[in-house]
């Protein structure tokens, strides 16, 4: 006897459909955040999958009156976090390509100096202790507000506000120290 597949009910082709727009709406995002803790592509492409393969297992734990976008993006730092220590890695290594406005209309040298700016912006963030790296990230780089920051992190509000002032003094102490900081 043959074995046939049987018809997906409705729940199925719900939850297949919500975790294809998921992948379609944030890929990108949980790729680039799961890369700036791991720096390799591999890993990172290794762990985007875990990402969407852990939503596609505990979409029943989601509450429907949370952001989508927190969700993802939590369960992405917990499995990246669990590869760091998996594979001990130190350092936490983020993309500098959305920390600052890009000149319009620049002269090559200008975006040279520019580039180089970035690389040293780059720098001395990566010195930051994680704690702060990781809301100077989500702040930042992702555009999350307070709220969604200290729900993908597991933190209270006043912890969240707390790391992101901190955070930004001593960026800009390093960023004084090596002459960057403009104001």
């Amino acid at each position: 006897m043959e074995f046939e597949s049987l018809p997906a009910t409705n729940e199925e082709i719900d939850k297949d459909q919500l975790i294809h727009e998921f992948m379609n709406n944030y890929s990108k995002q949980v790729y680039l955040l799961a890369y700036s803790y791991v720096k390799d592509q591999g890993l990172a492409e290794d762990i985007t999958q875990d990402v969407f393969l852990k939503c596609y297992r505990h979409l029943h734990k989601f509450r429907e009156d949370a952001s989508p976008k927190t969700w993802v993006l939590k369960i992405t730092v917990n499995t990246a976090k669990d590869y760091i220590k998996k594979k001990s890695f130190h350092t936490l290594k983020l993309s500098i390509e959305k920390f600052e406005n890009k000149l319009k209309g620049a002269s090559v040298e200008t975006e040279v100096v520019e580039q180089e700016k970035k690389d040293e912006v780059l720098e001395a963030v990566l010195s930051m202790k994680q704690k702060y790296r990781e809301v100077i990230y989500f702040y930042y780089f992702q555009d999350l507000k307070i709220d969604e920051i200290k729900d993908a992190l597991g933190l209270n509000e006043n912890t969240v506000k707390t790391r992101l002032t901190r955070g930004r003094a001593i960026l800009k102490e390093i960023l004084q120290k090596e002459g960057l900081d403009h104001g």
